[in-house]
């Protein structure tokens, strides 16, 4: 084996080893988005709302999955020389990209109806607060919520009538699960700081953060796929492989 195909072989392990990782990561991350959902909408009038998670996590999980056998086959036709698995890989990545492309595009178009749902979901949650509807469940989806994302109410404390706010709006909270079910109502933190951010805000702002880093993450993974096609079009050409 010349100099030349080593480094083809070479480059195209590491790029699909990369691709397998990526995969993996979006498995996972796509599973824990769906698994902690419930955490968030698990009060029956929010059920509807949940099924607005799910055109987000699935894609992910279906292009993690993707990626994972795309980068199996890349590895293992560049490994062994096998021509045809190069061929199929070549196909496949070609397919990959083009279904990659559609879904992000359908998650771009989702986008902002995923938003208002998680709106009005966090709408629903304070106004019971605020009229004294909440449930336990209400109450421990409104602590963990304030307690992750570090705000309070949806625009601030004053979501919450006169009485004052959830402790939980304060930055020395710490949710249990033993606890999640009470408000523990106070006008001040006393000396930790409370949140000035409304949920609405820190949501949307979390929301837009972690869409731009999976676009980035996608797109820098068609990227890679589109060099290995060119890639292994070049190393067939050259009959690097057998």
């Amino acid at each position: 084996m010349g100099c030349c195909e080593f480094i083809m072989k070479t480059i195209l392990v590491i790029i699909n080893s990369i691709v397998i990782l990526s995969g993996l990561a979006l498995l996972v991350t796509g599973g824990v988005y769906l698994s902690k959902a419930h955490e968030y909408f698990d009060v029956e009038e929010l059920n509807e709302y949940s099924s607005d998670i799910k055109p987000i996590a699935i894609p992910l999980m279906v292009i993690g999955g993707i990626l994972l056998v795309v980068g199996s086959v890349g590895c293992c036709g560049a490994i062994s020389g096998k021509s045809n698995l190069l061929n199929i890989y070549i196909t496949v990545v070609i397919l990959t990209v083009i279904v990659e492309v559609a879904v992000c595009v359908f998650c771009v178009v989702k986008k902002d109806a995923i938003l208002d749902a998680s709106v009005k979901g966090g709408e629903y949650l304070v106004n019971n607060v605020y009229y004294g509807n909440a449930t336990d469940t209400d109450i421990a989806a409104i602590n963990s919520i304030q307690y992750l994302l570090k705000c309070c109410g949806t625009t601030g404390k004053d979501s919450y009538n006169s009485s004052g706010f959830p402790r939980s709006c304060c930055d020395d909270y710490t949710y249990e699960d033993a606890t999640a079910g009470n408000l523990n109502i106070g006008l001040s933190c006393g000396d930790a700081e409370l949140y000035t951010d409304g949920c609405t805000d820190a949501f949307t702002q979390n929301f837009n953060n972690i869409g731009l880093g999976i676009g980035v993450i996608v797109g820098i993974i068609i990227v890679f796929e589109l060099f290995c096609v060119i890639a292994a079009c070049v190393s067939k050409k050259h009959d690097m492989v057998a």
